[in-house]
């Protein structure tokens, strides 16, 4: 007697089908477990050469018997199929096998998967479009309603997130995989990942293990390198360290302190005793990082609290060779690196007394107000807008001089092709309240502290006219 169930009804169409292809005809038990075999009424869809073991035939003969059963299969009854239908597109997306889910209501039997489901409707000439008005297909081990496709891409999207962001949200993720057409459901999305036994978490947040490729995620990665420097360190640190490195690469999903702390807590890398963070092995920054930062790091080392004000880092940095672009990145935005206080730059982690931080102040201060500072601007010939000025330390790191008012006035909003002799060496621009893009330009004068800049500015032909000297150059 046939169980009541859609693969039930499935084995009645099969004996029906047998029996109208081959004269009235019943199927043997071998032959019925064969084409039982065939359409997957006890799982995956076997293949030929599965099926003709099974009544010790070969494939071709499993498969001309197949072939003339088929047009007799074609509009086959199956009073299961439409409800087993409306109750995968209604719980969509589904994990395999589907009958885990449709044998608790007596649907199917718990074998039942999509793939001998789609089987069975290509069998008897239907689709599900025209049964429930919508498809369903087959990603990924999941039977996923089509409109809904898109959170198959959840895990992808969730492996991505991890290697650029190392954590990510369900919210994240929704908001990648949907469009203007469709919006991805937030339900959905946490099912599929919760069902993915590399997918762990932290909260709301979450992560795709990758314990062969612990490298690949970028989170591991800055805490490595500023655990290299200084360890151990505060989550609040390492956040911050992050965040420095996420505003320099335009990464917009970074996790908060708390997911941080659980997330490094997780990894077989890192040691949470506490509030503070260790690596598991110690780690040398000679050796996590690149030539050119274990430069500046070394800078900072030497130095009896790891701090320095700005200016003298910078010149210090360049006397050792580090290049003066990759110097303005780094204080800026290098996940080791932090700013303790105005004007003092010290590495992450060091955790510098009051005292110490005031001294460094103080002695900037001085040096700033030794350097001699003074301006005057003048007519020149044909029309010519002289600039003659001191340079500061400051200026030459900032690249931004501060010309006269009058100068200002009458140039601002233009820009001017700087010269050296005739050669062009860069372009400057002249705002409401200073000038700026001098950087690369002193580079190439090899401009230095307490020299005089005269500047003739040609408002006629666009161009400014550099000399460097010393006192000869005052009017």
């Amino acid at each position: 007697m046939t169980d009541e169930t859609l693969e039930g009804e499935m084995e009645e169409a099969l004996r029906v089908a047998y029996a109208a292809a081959f004269k009235g005809k019943q199927p043997t038990r071998e032959w019925m477990t064969a084409l039982e075999m065939r359409a997957g009424t006890h799982g995956e869809v076997a293949t030929l050469d599965d099926a003709g073991k099974a009544v010790g035939k070969v494939r071709e003969r499993v498969r001309q018997i197949t072939k003339e059963m088929k047009p007799h299969l074609q509009g086959a009854a199956l009073p299961h199929l439409s409800p087993v239908l409306e109750v995968l597109v209604r719980e969509s997306p589904v994990a395999e096998p589907i009958g885990g889910l449709l044998s608790k209501s007596g649907l199917s039997r718990p074998s039942l998967t999509g793939g001998a489901l789609l089987n069975f409707l290509e069998l008897i000439g239907v689709t599900a479009t025209q049964l429930v008005g919508t498809d369903l297909i087959r990603v990924d081990g999941w039977l996923v309603e089509e409109s809904e496709a898109a959170v198959m891409s959840a895990l992808p999207t969730a492996k991505k997130h991890t290697a650029s962001f190392g954590m990510t949200t369900v919210v994240e993720i929704c908001q990648e995989l949907s469009n203007t057409i469709q919006v991805a459901d937030p339900d959905d999305v946490r099912r599929v990942l919760e069902a993915e036994p590399s997918v762990k978490w932290e909260g709301k947040w979450l992560w795709v293990e990758k314990r062969d490729k612990p490298h690949s995620n970028r989170l591991i990665n800055t805490a490595r390198s500023i655990l290299s420097v200084n360890s151990p360190q505060t989550a609040a640190s390492i956040h911050e360290g992050c965040r420095r490195l996420w505003k320099f690469r335009k990464l917009d999903i970074l996790p908060p302190v708390e997911a941080i702390r659980g997330f490094l807590g997780a990894s077989p890398y890192f040691i949470v005793e506490g509030d503070f963070i260790r690596p598991v092995q110690a780690l040398d920054y000679h050796d996590v990082l690149g030539d050119v930062t274990v430069t500046m790091i070394d800078v900072l080392k030497a130095t009896p609290h790891q701090i320095m004000d700005r200016t003298s880092l910078m010149e210090t940095c360049l006397e050792a060779g580090v290049p003066k672009g990759t110097l303005g990145v780094w204080t800026t935005y290098a996940e080791w690196l932090e700013r303790v206080a105005r004007n003092v730059i010290g590495l992450r982690g060091s955790r510098p007394n009051p005292a110490a931080v005031k001294s460094v102040q103080e002695a900037a201060t001085a040096r700033r107000n030794a350097e001699p500072r003074r301006k005057e601007w003048a007519w020149g010939t044909e029309g010519r807008i002289v600039q003659t000025m001191y340079l500061t330390t400051s200026q030459l790191h900032n690249g931004v001089l501060f010309l006269s008012s009058e100068v200002l006035t009458m140039l601002g909003g233009r820009e001017f092709q700087a010269l050296s002799g005739d050669e062009p060496i860069g372009t400057v621009k002249v705002d409401n309240g200073f000038c700026w893009r001098w950087r690369p330009v002193f580079g190439v004068l090899g401009a230095k502290p307490g020299q005089v800049l005269q500047i003739q500015f040609d408002p006629v032909c666009d161009t400014a006219n550099l000399r460097m000297g010393e006192g000869e150059l005052w009017g």
